[in-house]
């Protein structure tokens, strides 16, 4: 396989950044496994078939002279009619399913590759969303937060189980080609119990809360809603979500292309302190950096990296019995704020931040 010659779609943005990593770091070029990262380079394609594994169904080999998809004759057919990779510029090539693997070592051994597997070097390239990305993302997060908010507004009932809501949610995202990959519900005490609350068979009697990480085309938005059965909130609820609240508008408001994640992080810290609950950001990581997963890393006291501009955060400031998270956009310099890409719709808000639901029982 030669790789002379030229992208017929021309150098996309995200081709110069990864022709400046491969010049800065003296590679021939880069094979990416990582559906996350492939979904990135293929302009939103989609890589996966079993979705509990981080690889795609075939591999990227990126040069500054070829794009190529290796995949088998599985999977060739679908990525070429239904996906937008050949738009991109990639060419999709098909190998028998037994000499996939065979050929991918071969051409690894023929020169310098960088690869994203098992450790991925490609962060700081993928950080800042192109345009095309941003319209994405916020059609992505209104989506996600309209599904789960109507949910919570219409469809919840004392009695239904969390099992069930967390299915009425994960069905209601697929119905608009969005994946839920992560599922959080929990009912009433297992809301303080537990930080990551997966779904049991245990009923709704009062309070309820949902959190999702929700992913269509490769990138990914996080929000958590939480409803009480009654017409007003127990006082000490309300008192926690009021401080949870301060926290994440402290984190938003912090949250400045340049600031180092270890800063931003201590003024969330420190919001909780004056909200009176100085120990509860020890009790769950704060959220941190995120569109192609989850989260890209968590920010930690010691995380002396920058924001990015025009980058996905995901704060998730939790007080125990409550949580507090939406998906940002940071702006373009270190003057403009964040874009919430989840808003509220119909939903009561607190401070510019999503409140608590209460609803007749």
């Amino acid at each position: 396989m030669g790789w002379g010659g030229g992208y017929t779609a021309g150098m996309s943005e995200i081709d110069e950044r990864l022709a400046a990593f491969c010049t800065a770091g003296g590679h021939d070029g880069v094979v990416l496994r990582r559906r996350g990262n492939m979904s990135w380079a293929g302009g939103g394609s989609d890589f996966h078939c079993d979705t509990a594994s981080s690889l795609g169904i075939a591999t990227l080999v990126w040069t500054p002279g070829r794009k190529v998809c290796w995949t088998d004759t599985i999977e060739s057919p679908r990525l070429t009619a239904e996906e937008p990779l050949t738009r991109e510029g990639w060419e999709v090539e098909a190998l028998p399913w037994w000499e996939a693997d065979t050929r991918l070592a071969s051409l690894l051994a023929s020169g310098r590759y960088a690869t994203d597997w098992p450790v991925d070097p490609l962060y700081e390239c993928r950080a800042s969303l192109t345009a095309a990305e941003v319209d994405r993302a916020r059609s992505l997060g209104r989506e996600t937060a309209g599904v789960v908010e109507r949910i919570m507004r219409e469809d919840v009932k004392l009695g239904m189980t969390e099992f069930h809501l967390g299915g009425a949610v994960a069905g209601w995202l697929r119905d608009r080609g969005i994946f839920a990959h992560v599922v959080l519900v929990a009912a009433d005490d297992r809301i303080a119990a537990y930080r990551h609350p997966i779904p049991t068979a245990k009923p709704i009697e009062r309070t309820a809360m949902v959190a999702v990480c929700a992913q269509r085309r490769g990138l990914i938005v996080s929000l958590t809603r939480l409803v009480h059965f009654g017409a007003t909130l127990p006082e000490d609820l309300s008192r926690r979500h009021a401080a949870v609240i301060g926290v994440d508008r402290a984190l938003h408001g912090t949250t400045r292309v340049g600031r180092r994640w270890c800063d931003a992080l201590a003024d969330g810290v420190r919001a909780y302190a004056a909200g009176g609950y100085p120990d509860e950001w020890t009790k769950h990581h704060q959220g941190g950096p995120m569109g192609y997963e989850c989260r890209d890393f968590k920010a930690t006291p010691t995380e002396t990296r920058a924001v990015k501009p025009r980058q996905l955060v995901g704060w998730n400031p939790t007080v125990s019995g409550t949580k507090s998270e939406d998906t940002i956009l940071t702006g373009t310099d270190a003057s403009a704020g964040v874009e919430v890409m989840t808003p509220a719709g119909d939903w009561p808000t607190e401070g510019g931040r999503p409140a608590i639901l209460c609803r007749k029982a």
